[in-house]
């Protein structure tokens, strides 16, 4: 009997040492839609993967958009990220702890954001610049040459790496970060909101059409009133 009872005790202590050495790397964020091909790479594999409606996606976790596709992200605590076509971009953060950190590494592209007023800080970072976050909506395009963030709602502050010089950015303005070090605000043009808007309102037809399928994958026509 002693011997049973300490050859259990043996299997449950290596038990637990391995499961000790196991790396467990919590969901941050979920993919909700996924529009043509999209792919994902977790900091453990080597190769891209398709990704798919449902997908969890871990710090470290690459993400990148064909041409003509489309992926929504939604962080844990609410916060949505819409992944423009050809945008290669890594998601860093933490589970929704009292004050954590979120950021969006983004290599190329654009992408639509809507970030919850919640504890804790949002970035996003380009090789260009640095955008802090706090519970803000709109958008952000990052090319060699110059990053533009368009915001229609919140405030930003908007970080030049190579200058390091900060402007904050607000509702209804503008921000241009360039190679060269400079970092200018302005409040957008009636063509640039119309454009900002219309930017969104396709991304939100996007959404619709994507949900508008029938188990069998047959498409549901909707309509949209356009304002």
């Amino acid at each position: 009997m002693k011997r049973e009872i300490f050859k259990l005790g043996i299997i449950f202590t290596l038990a637990f040492l391995f499961l000790g050495f196991v790396n467990y790397a919590p969901t941050i964020a979920v993919v909700q839609l996924v529009k043509n091909k999209a792919y994902h790479k977790p900091p453990t594999l080597n190769d891209w993967k398709l990704a798919q409606k449902g997908l969890g996606l871990e710090s470290g976790t690459l993400v990148k958009t064909d041409e003509k596709s489309f992926l929504l992200i939604k962080f844990l605590d609410g916060s949505f990220l819409r992944v423009g076509e050809n945008t290669t971009l890594e998601i860093v953060g933490e589970n929704p702890k009292g004050n954590y950190s979120r950021k969006v590494n983004i290599d190329n592209g654009g992408v639509d954001f809507k970030v919850s007023k919640v504890k804790g800080k949002f970035e996003f970072t380009t090789p260009l610049s640095v955008a802090t976050i706090r519970g803000t909506e709109g958008l952000l395009i990052s090319r060699f040459d110059a990053d533009t963030l368009m915001l229609r709602e919140g405030e930003v502050d908007f970080f030049n790496k190579f200058s390091n010089i900060t402007r904050t950015v607000r509702a209804g303005e503008i921000g241009i970060s360039t190679r060269t070090g400079e970092i200018t605000t302005r409040q957008m043009t009636e063509s640039e909101q119309q454009k900002s808007q219309e930017i969104r309102r396709a991304i939100e037809k996007r959404e619709i059409e994507i949900r508008g399928k029938t188990g069998d994958g047959k498409e549901i026509r909707i309509k949209i009133k356009e304002k």
